[in-house]
């Protein structure tokens, strides 16, 4: 791999350890992009690697491919909103930003609470060393396992945004969208100003949620809401079918979905869908944060897992044994640290830049306070609002045994409840005796599930994530072979001691 930094010795730091750089930012969302042009305003050098191959996350993907196609792309922009223009200044602020070190396309597949980072580009890879590293990968859907949810022409909102945005698609035919959240209106809604109608949306949500979440609104959360309002009303306008609390879905069909069906007001619904797209709330990105042992809190209202972190988003390592030893060098911000959006993750990727300034300086901080917390508390004031408006709906359901939770293993609810049954007691236990988790998906698709079904016996059990281990994604034989920048204390071998009993690998699985 070219642009390669020459390996340095930084100064403050034993001589005999050498950087890369001072920091190095995984992600070039929002959040990511705010903290690295902080940092290295503050004279420091930043190193940023981003899977995507441009810079925006998921909230501003493909912008400026878009931009630069205009006017053929003027009718998507104009779909996709303010909202998604509002990146381009700091996608711009970021591209000249001078001695931001940027690798695009490029993986993290192994990270150690030292600051070292696994890195992956085509079929190089390596490792990268840092005095700091800063976590901003974002949030995900969450997963939301239901009957059909496997079949082809279902797929998430999320998706559907991506193939809208990076590959300038739209669907045709029969939509119909089911979840929750402010994304699935602002999908339609875009959805509407490109020319689809969608035959039905169908919320998990209820009024009665909405009169519940009033005792938390703050002045600082109107301007959000009355975005929402916007939405909500212009599709109604459109004369696009609408219903509230609704529950039991299924995608039904053979090689693909044919129609869906849901209850509304406990009336059971049948009807036709080329497209179905779900959505059931956004949750961090834990996969980055977990593979380097940070601790991790779960959230049983919320059926996900956060990075426990300071305000600074310093985080904390999980008990039990690690990979490394000495203290934590990793922050987390944005979405990856708590769900707040792009504005909130711009304001903390800031907030975290000017801690870690602080920090690397030595600097004394005037009433122990740094510019930027406030603007954090701001852009977070409507989170209240929305996490009791629209809790979480299709994850709240019970899972009928014959559901696929596992895809990967195409492990079923019903697999999953007999090894719990049969004494599994943990997540990786159950990983052990089902390979729930060891697939390609590293259990991103399926570990919440699997927690929840943990937890089902006691609202009080708080289930533990899979312990992680590298390669975090797929990492091919050639670039192991060739790895660069090994240190030999990374590739000693050491035992975690999590294989389940003897005895309990009798259970059969097919």
């Amino acid at each position: 791999m070219t642009g390669l930094p020459t390996l340095q010795s930084l100064p403050g730091n034993n001589s005999e350890i050498k950087f890369d750089a001072d920091v190095i930012v995984v992600g070039a969302g929002p959040a990511g992009m705010s903290a690295a042009i902080g940092i290295t305003r503050a004279g420091f050098k930043v190193i940023v690697l981003d899977m995507q191959p441009t810079p925006g996350g998921q909230i501003f993907r493909s912008l400026e491919s878009n931009l630069q196609a205009r006017p053929a792309t003027n009718k998507l922009l104009d779909a996709l909103g303010p909202t998604y223009l509002a990146g381009q200044a700091l996608i711009e602020q970021f591209r000249s930003t001078p001695g931001i070190d940027y690798r695009p396309e490029t993986t993290v597949w192994d990270l150690r609470a030292d600051a070292t980072v696994g890195w992956l580009q085509g079929d190089a890879a390596g490792y990268l060393r840092a005095r700091q590293v800063v976590v901003a990968n974002g949030a995900m859907e969450r997963p939301v396992p239901f009957p059909g949810w496997t079949l082809p022409g279902v797929m998430t909102a999320g998706a559907v945004q991506t193939l809208l945005k990076a590959g300038r698609l739209q669907p045709d035919g029969r939509v119909v969208l089911v979840g929750t959240g402010p994304l699935i209106l602002l999908l339609a809604d875009q959805l509407r100003r490109l020319g689809i109608r969608p035959s039905l949306i169908g919320r998990t949500d209820t009024l009665n949620d909405k009169i519940a979440a009033l005792g938390t609104l703050k002045i600082a959360a109107l301007a959000p809401l009355a975005k929402g309002l916007g939405w909500l009303t212009k599709l109604k306008l459109a004369g696009i079918t609408m219903r509230t609390g609704v529950s039991d879905l299924r995608a039904l069909g053979r090689d693909k979905v044919e129609s869906v069906s849901l209850s509304i007001a406990g009336r059971k619904v049948e009807l036709g869908c080329d497209l179905l797209v779900v959505h059931d709330g956004i949750v961090p990105a834990t996969d980055i944060a977990h593979c380097a042992g940070l601790a991790m809190d779960w959230q049983s209202d919320d059926s996900s897992w956060k990075p426990r972190t300071a305000e600074d988003g310093r985080a904390e390592m999980a008990p039990g044994p690690g990979l490394t030893s000495g203290p934590c060098k990793i922050r987390v911000s944005g979405d990856a640290r708590r769900i707040g959006g792009a504005d909130a993750a711009i304001a903390h990727g800031r907030y975290v830049a000017a801690c870690i300034a602080a920090d690397l300086h030595k600097t004394a901080l005037s009433g122990g306070k740094i510019v930027g917390g406030d603007d954090v508390v701001r852009t977070l004031a409507g989170r209240p609002f929305i996490d009791r408006a629209f809790p979480r709906g299709l994850a709240a359901q019970a899972l009928e045994d014959n559901t696929i939770v596992c895809r990967c293993e195409e492990l079923t609810a019903g697999d999953i409840r007999a090894a719990i049954g049969n004494g599994a007691s943990d997540m990786n236990h159950l990983r052990g005796i089902l390979r729930c988790g060891m697939g390609p998906c590293q259990g991103r698709s399926c570990a919440v599930t699997v927690a929840r079904l943990l937890a089902e016996p006691s609202d009080a059990n708080t289930p533990a994530p899979f312990r992680a281990r590298p390669p975090l994604r797929p990492l091919p034989l050639i670039a192991l072979a060739n790895l660069g920048g090994l240190d030999p204390e990374l590739s000693q071998i050491v035992s975690l001691e999590d294989k389940p009993a003897a005895e309990a690998m009798e259970q059969p699985h097919e």
